[in-house]
């Protein structure tokens, strides 16, 4: 397996592949990289580069450091990113790819594998080129990016925010960090995720602070070990993103804190997070709408480290799909299979937020709902899940429009539906009163039988007749597909 040990590493991989392009200067005082973000989105869509800007203008002034982004923003990129040497551009192979790689490390308690980080020399650490105390360590100095006018100001998209614990452990989580000042950041802890855990504990003994550093411009294995949740609290994501690397992470010890951080790191940022709030936001967050301002813990900066001329990582939530959280999918799919043995396929659609859709080998009536039952109260899933649609095994789920078309062919939305008023949902779902409760829709798209109301013999699919008939036709096309095209 070939391993990326830091973000420069894996954006030279995707330059050799013309995916990465590379852009003299731009004004995000006018928002112009959130902008070309989108059209990258709405014109290319998972066949959009990566983009490094080399001169960024953010609040009137010119930054020479470099700018990344839409690093991750398909499943070949996520294939890469394993080490997946034999890549397409078609995607729905790709995920198949991704899922197959992913479950070759999950062992047989459904646990992913982990091996542990270790400790290097700070002097060989590539993120102690330049060290920042003081009034020195401003984060002024560097192009962090308002993505929307509707924005608080400038955040810090990419931090992940380590933090520990005597009696917990390690924790790296990825939160929103508000640029306050040039020694101060707001970091959005919400609900249950570890980071708040940790604080609440912090604040229950009465501490006035908790020390902290903020690592961005990882390794892409670590950066998506760092956004998405494979373990529980007190697992080490370090050692997770070891575990799918195939060797450990190298940490370096913090100036100012007993703390580490990944060495290959573009910046580190050192401090204490308070254990008082104040109000932090707006942002525009990763279901596509503005999150409200809202009272948050703040951090201030003791120091920063950073290589020689660093790069800023940034993203756009809601832009370019969730592609980071894949593991996540893929190690529940697993574990839900264990109790759900006709569970067949699994999709969470990256560019569909609160959307899960299931493919079942469906043998007796009633199959469809149950499915939906079962992972609507798997809560890891169906607390961020609003719309939950069951098919057959012959639809393909990551296909959006063959899952529309059996949805308006095989369901009928009475009786094969079946609406929760309220239960356990997104604090940040736009259309809720933000009090963590929703209603929730089940869809039961199978072919209906008759003691289900369906017809007593169901029409069978065009495309699943020549599949299942006649599918040396396809290797046949595929084998001459240049050959068609003059190849």
């Amino acid at each position: 397996m070939s391993v990326f040990n830091s973000l420069r590493e894996y954006a030279q991989a995707m330059e050799r592949q013309g995916k990465l392009l590379r852009i003299p200067d731009m004004d995000q005082d006018q928002f112009e990289m959130t902008a070309f973000s989108y059209r990258l989105e709405d014109r290319m869509r998972t066949s959009a580069p990566a983009f490094l800007v080399e001169r960024t203008k953010m609040n009137g002034r010119w930054y020479d450091t470099p700018v990344i982004c839409n690093v991750l923003n398909s499943f070949k990129t996520v294939a890469m990113c394993l080490g997946v040497e034999d890549l397409s551009d078609d995607e729905r192979e790709m995920n198949q790819v991704v899922e197959r790689e992913l479950l070759k490390h999950m062992n047989e308690d459904y646990r992913f594998e982990q091996i542990p980080p270790v400790e290097v020399d700070g002097a060989a650490a590539p993120c102690k080129e330049v060290k920042l105390f003081g009034d020195d360590a401003d984060l002024d100095r560097f192009p962090w990016i308002m993505n929307n006018p509707a924005d608080g100001g400038r955040f810090i998209s990419t931090g992940s925010v380590i933090m520990e614990d005597p009696e917990i452990g390690r924790n790296v989580g990825t939160y929103r960090l508000q640029v306050k000042g040039p020694q101060k950041l707001g970091i959005c802890f919400t609900g249950q995720n570890h980071g708040a855990q940790m604080m609440r504990k912090a604040i229950a003994q009465g501490k006035k602070s908790v020390p902290c550093v903020v690592a961005t411009g990882l390794d892409p294995i670590t950066w998506m070990m760092s956004s998405t949740r494979v373990g529980e609290l007190g697992d080490d994501e370090f050692a997770f993103s070891g575990g799918f690397r195939g060797e450990p992470v190298e940490l370096v010890r913090a100036e100012t804190n007993a703390l580490m951080a990944p060495a290959h790191a573009e910046i580190v940022i050192e401090g204490e997070i308070s254990t008082d709030k104040e109000m932090e936001g707006p942002y525009g967050e990763m279901l596509g709408y503005i999150g409200e301002p809202a009272p948050n813990h703040f951090m201030t900066v003791k120091a920063i480290t950073h290589r020689e001329k660093p790069w800023v990582y940034n993203i756009w939530p809601g832009i370019g799909g969730a592609y980071l959280t894949w593991p996540w999918q893929v190690g529940h799919f697993a574990r839900l299979k264990r109790i759900m043995p006709n569970l067949v396929k699994l999709h969470m659609p990256p560019e569909i937020p609160s959307m899960v859709i299931a493919c079942i080998n469906k043998r007796l009536p009633g199959e469809g709902i149950e499915a939906g039952l079962l992972i609507m109260g798997y809560r890891m899933i169906g607390f961020s899940k609003k719309m939950i649609i069951i098919l057959d095994k012959d639809v393909d789920p990551t296909d959006i429009t063959r899952v529309l078309h059996a949805v308006t062919t095989r369901w009928q939305p009475w009786p094969a539906s079946l609406t929760v008023r309220q239960t356990f949902s997104f604090m940040i779902d736009p259309s809720t009163q933000r009090n963590a409760l929703s209603s929730k829709i089940l869809i039961d798209a199978t072919r209906q039988l008759p003691a289900e109301g369906g017809p007593n013999v169901f029409a069978e699919d065009n495309r699943t007749v020549m599949e299942e008939r006649a599918a040396d036709s396809f290797k046949l096309v595929d084998e001459r597909w240049d050959e068609y095209f003059g190849g």
